[in-house]
């Protein structure tokens, strides 16, 4: 039960000005993401003058940010009490139940918004998670185009935006406009779009994604966002829109596998480290137990900590080895981990470098983040743990395989929100049983049909 916060104290105002100095106080903690002050100050606000519709609405949208779930339902339903034609509650209230994986309620929310507002976007947009989780991807990747950042790039960019008409020979630069993991599995689109006519092929992404990407096979030219565009292109598209263009279903997803490739000079480095690292004949087995704090659902996403992978210490003839970058990088190091991990290497520069030492790994187990995808990518054997909040629609529902890595993911899912240590059991016991059971290992060698 989460604690009640005291009233801050008040500011010396004239009392018919008190609600709204604690609102303007509440939208600047929410500007600092200082949540729990957000709420007591917006709950100063609703003391002093009932039923203000926005207050209410930006109260129940802290609520969401502290995870106090029921109580964030009941202020939106209150805001829609207040204000049955706003379009904008209905598409939170949907955005939350949606979260929370009540997707048939999700949906009806969105779509009364839209009645509401047929041209409000974040409604259109929060209406994609749950089709795409139902696997209603024709309508729900169509949602996905309502997100606002495309009109800044359209802005930014003095090229026709190509809207999945026939290429025919002419040149296109794919600009990424999501994280690096999205980044990475859209990048199999490369060779779709070369099958379809493109000629020239240009990509324009994070720097620390350059050397990798630029060994595609069918992309020409891969310059970085801090780089002046390419020149002589005709069309341009957002790699996030990819699977939309490309009429991508759950049924026909382009995942022939590798379509990334390290570099062999770097692979037989990390191998060799590996050797020198690891006892011989121990299953080699990569963490990532934490994604970008900047993540908007990265405080479900993540594990608190490596501790969380504790129970996985009593498995024997493992060695465990972190791939774990920026928050949570220094944890291997502390004194007292209960699972002794391999400190990430200070030499790894890139993704190109850890995607050479994947290649020499038997196993990646990793939270939802760009390190799994790299090692789908590359055809690795690849255990995902996945938050119940919020989970991406990409994973489908009820699954544990994923159409965009066939034969080479697992997925885990907590059984109840936020319950990490039901997951973490549940490949406890499947590492385990690889461990005894060699032939149904996610290591072993697969046949040329599988």
């Amino acid at each position: 039960m989460t604690p009640s916060l005291a009233a801050p104290d008040a500011p010396t105002l004239d009392p018919a000005d008190e609600a709204l100095a604690w609102a303007e106080r509440g939208l600047a903690h929410e500007d600092g993401a200082r949540w729990a002050e957000a709420a007591a100050c917006y709950e100063a606000a609703l003391a002093r003058a009932p039923g203000r519709f926005a207050i209410v609405l930006n109260l129940a949208g802290v609520l969401a940010q502290l995870q106090r779930f029921d109580e964030a339902e009941s202020r939106y339903r209150a805001a829609i009490a207040l204000q049955p034609g706003s379009a904008a509650a209905w598409s939170n209230l949907g955005a939350l139940l949606a979260g929370l994986h009540r997707d048939a309620e999700a949906v009806a929310c969105c779509l009364h918004a839209l009645q509401l507002d047929p041209g409000y976007a974040n409604a259109r947009f929060n209406l994609g998670l749950p089709l795409l989780r139902q696997g209603r991807w024709a309508e729900g990747l169509l949602c996905l185009e309502a997100r606002a950042s495309l009109a800044v790039m359209a802005q930014q960019l003095p090229l026709p935006r190509w809207a999945g008409e026939a290429l025919a020979g002419r040149s296109l630069l794919l600009v990424s406009d999501a994280g690096h993991g999205d980044l990475i599995q859209t990048a199999r689109y490369a060779r779709l779009l070369r099958q379809r006519g493109a000629g020239r092929l240009l990509l324009v992404v994070p720097p620390g994604l350059q050397r990798l990407l630029a060994r595609l096979p069918d992309v020409d030219a891969v310059s970085t966002l801090e780089q002046p565009l390419p020149p002589d292109c005709d069309l341009w598209a957002p790699t996030q829109s990819l699977p939309h263009l490309c009429r991508t279903r759950v049924d026909a997803v382009p995942a022939g596998l590798p379509y990334l490739a390290p570099e062999p000079a770097r692979v037989a480095h990390w191998r060799a480290w590996l050797a020198a690292h690891c006892a011989p004949g121990a299953r080699r087995i990569g963490l990532v137990w934490r994604g970008d704090p900047r993540h908007q659902n990265d405080a479900h996403r993540s594990l608190p900590g490596l501790a969380a992978l504790a129970p996985l210490a009593g498995i024997a003839g493992v060695q465990w080895i972190s791939l774990q970058r920026g928050a949570g990088e220094d944890e291997p190091r502390r004194p007292g981990n209960a699972l002794p991990v391999l400190p990430l290497p200070a030499a790894l520069r890139d993704f190109d470098d850890t995607a050479a030492l994947v290649a020499g790994l038997d196993l990646v187990i990793g939270v939802d983040t760009a390190t799994v995808h790299l090692a789908g990518a590359l055809d690795r054997p690849t255990w995902v743990l996945l938050p119940q909040h919020l989970t991406d629609g990409r994973w489908l529902q009820g699954r544990s395989d994923t159409p965009w890595y066939p034969g080479v993911m697992r997925l885990f899912r907590q059984p109840r929100l936020g319950d990490w240590a039901g997951a973490v059991r549940a490949l406890d016991g499947a590492l385990r049983e690889a461990l005894v059971n060699p032939a149904a290992a996610p290591w072993a060698p697969r046949s040329a049909a599988a």
